[in-house]
């Protein structure tokens, strides 16, 4: 089996271009969005079953019934992990769907009898644990084998789409669930929310036996041997690949602050909002609009947006919404400043979840990708119950007032793990601080808006000096580059006065590139190449010396095989297609391209080396390093 997180092999070519036209993904997406429908159903009938908002300490029941639900996701993960690699996951998806539509069909006469059994002892909050924990326990059989099966379904290319997909219909549902979970409680009773709860699971059981197993990308691979072994393998893939390491960090620290946070929606609903279910479930809601507003954009951004700005903004945010949300609790600002806040932290919560677990799909092979999601959910879901078992287990007198501490705590962990990602991806990159930043949003920018790609690997070394020599058809050609070379800073010749211009002059200087003098051009410009690679730099050159309109060629210019000979550097060709011309630099900044990057192997100029100071040769080298660069083309 492999050992590596590197992304699988490519994908079939005859897998939808649109997510929509994909049956089995729509299946997947339609079966989990409606079981999300019934999720707050029946924690809605368990909070009035226990004395709804009019207690003390809500806050407490809250905690519980998120610690009861989560417990078995820590102590059961890994095995569930195991399961998903060993078995078939449509097929225990199916079952764990309709176990829990059994179970949740009886839970109020299950929650009943326990609570008659325990309150003697003082011990009645306790009786929503043990049926949850069953509920829960499905739940950590059903959650990594529909991760694990998601990218089986679609192309490399559409995870961070469909991860979004999932999320924003997923989120929509739960908002349907906590307002009509809360209404159904408070005017019909618990138990029609029980049953409807059952209803969505048969509905999601049903939705996931459809999918075609046959038209499904899985990977087959040899049957594990044992349960302990392959779950030690489990964890030490994790251990071993520090990019998965890192998201399931972030998600631990994520799900420790959620679970603070949802344990809070009682007492904050009763200060703010009133203090009906109907209300809980509006609250609920409105946090859920902000996961699918979230979940909506990074179906947009997000194939686009480098992992490092995704996590920085979303951590960031997070942070920054919950201490507002925070000050509006004790200063009481009302439901507006209090809606905003919770629209807020949704949205910084999808950008999160949608980045990790496509940065997961994407590098974990299939067959350890069960046991993979399987460690992720006994960490993120541990931070949970720590969270949540704090705050619920022990029977802390009107723990409601302790509710600005609690959301104060949430937000400095957010903040500390925002803090710790940027030390890693400082540490992580070949480039300064501000040069880093900048890189990261203008790689951002071509991926979005120019909409640029790399075929093949950059060959680009990563150490001496190399001359990168390109055809050039308008003003983005180095962006574009940038965007697809992330491990050198390229050093490109310009005009001297567009150092003058205001920003585009600060980014010039910023990435080093070489001012060209219009009177002497021809020293100003042999000199900066040659001292550029003197310096052991990488040099940008687009030896045509301006822009190549569609049907033109261009003759190379004799000073890239000056610098080539005299510098004896490694000289990499790099072809740009799909870019629209037009002879306005600033347009095409604006306008929305295909942009495809290709880079080739470096070019042999042994043959011309003997022939350093013969100017007849630097005309061959030129020739010979343009043909390397027209030869890239598609």
């Amino acid at each position: 089996m492999p050992n590596s997180a590197t992304p699988p092999p490519p994908h079939s070519p005859t897998l939808p271009d649109w997510l929509v036209q994909n049956r089995n993904f729509v299946l997947l997406w339609a079966g989990y969005g409606v079981a999300a429908v019934g999720d707050h159903l029946s924690e809605m009938a368990l909070l009035q079953q226990r004395g709804g908002l009019e207690r003390p300490d809500a806050t407490r029941v809250q905690a519980l019934i998120s610690f009861g639900f989560f417990l078995p996701f820590v102590l059961l993960g890994p095995l569930a992990g195991w399961w998903s690699d060993r078995f078939s996951r449509r097929t225990t998806m199916v079952a764990a769907d309709l176990l829990r539509a059994a179970v949740v069909f009886n839970l109020a006469a299950i929650v009943a009898a326990l609570a008659r059994a325990l309150e003697p002892a003082g011990l009645g909050d306790y009786a929503i644990v043990i049926p949850l924990a069953a509920v829960g326990a499905l739940a950590a059989f059903f959650s990594p084998a529909r991760q694990a099966m998601l990218p089986t379904l679609i192309r490399d290319d559409q995870l961070v789409r469909a991860n979004a997909l999932i999320n924003a219909l997923g989120t929509i549902g739960a908002i349907l669930s906590a307002v009509v979970g809360g209404w159904l409680a408070q005017h019909a009773g618990p138990i029609w929310n029980y049953r409807a709860n059952a209803l969505t699971f048969v509905l999601s059981a049903i939705f996931v036996s459809l999918i075609a197993m046959h038209r499904t990308r899985a990977v087959p691979h040899p049957a594990l041997q044992g349960i302990w072994t392959p779950v030690r393998q489990g964890f030490h893939y994790v251990a071993t690949h520090r990019r998965i390491l890192q998201m399931i960090l972030l998600l631990t620290v994520f799900w420790a602050a959620a679970g603070i946070v949802i344990s809070c929606v009682p007492a904050i609903v009763r200060e703010i909002f009133g203090g009906q279910l109907t209300e809980a479930g509006m609250y609920r809601g409105i946090i859920g609009i902000g996961l699918a507003a979230g979940a909506a954009v990074m179906t947009v951004v997000g194939p686009a947006m480098p992992v490092q700005i995704a996590v920085s903004l979303a951590l960031g945010g997070a942070a920054a919404w919950l201490l507002a949300l925070d000050l509006t609790y004790v200063f009481k600002l009302g439901r507006l400043a209090s809606g905003l806040c919770l629209f807020g932290i949704g949205g910084a919560g999808a950008a999160l979840l949608v980045t990790a677990m496509a940065t997961i799909q994407r590098f974990v092979p299939d067959s350890r990708r069960g046991r993979v999601f399987g460690v992720s959910d006994t960490c993120t879901m541990a931070a949970m119950v720590l969270a949540t078992g704090a705050i619920g287990l022990p029977n802390i007198p009107a723990l409601d007032r302790y509710v600005p501490g609690l959301l104060l705590i949430a937000a400095l962990g957010m903040f500390a793990a925002l803090i710790a990602a940027q030390r890693v991806y400082r540490r992580a990159s070949a480039h300064r601080p501000l040069l880093t930043l900048v890189w990261r949003f203008a790689s951002f920018y071509a991926r979005f808006m120019f909409r640029v790609r790399r075929v093949g690997p950059c060959t680009i070394p990563r150490h001496g000096p190399v001359i990168l020599a390109a055809n050039h058809s308008s003003g983005i050609d180095p962006i574009l580059i940038y965007a697809t070379c992330p491990h050198r800073r390229v050093a490109f010749l310009v005009e001297r006065s567009y150092y003058r211009i205001p920003i585009a002059g600060w980014f010039q200087r910023l990435i080093g590139c070489i001012p060209i003098d219009r009177e002497r051009p021809q020293k100003s410009t042999l000199r900066g190449m040659l001292r550029e690679l003197d310096a052991q730099g990488c040099l940008g050159v687009f030896p045509q010396g301006r822009f190549e309109a569609p049907g033109e060629s261009v003759d190379p210019k004799a000073g890239i095989g000056f610098a080539a000979l005299r510098s004896a550097a490694t000289v990499i060709p790099v072809h740009i297609s799909g870019v629209k011309y037009s002879d306005s630099v600033a347009r095409t900044f604006f306008t929305r391209h295909r942009a495809v990057v290709r880079y080739g192997k470096p070019v042999d100029l042994s043959r011309l080396a003997d022939r350093a100071h013969d100017r007849a040769a630097y005309a061959e080298a030129a020739d010979a390093i343009m043909s390397a660069v027209r030869a890239l083309a598609p």
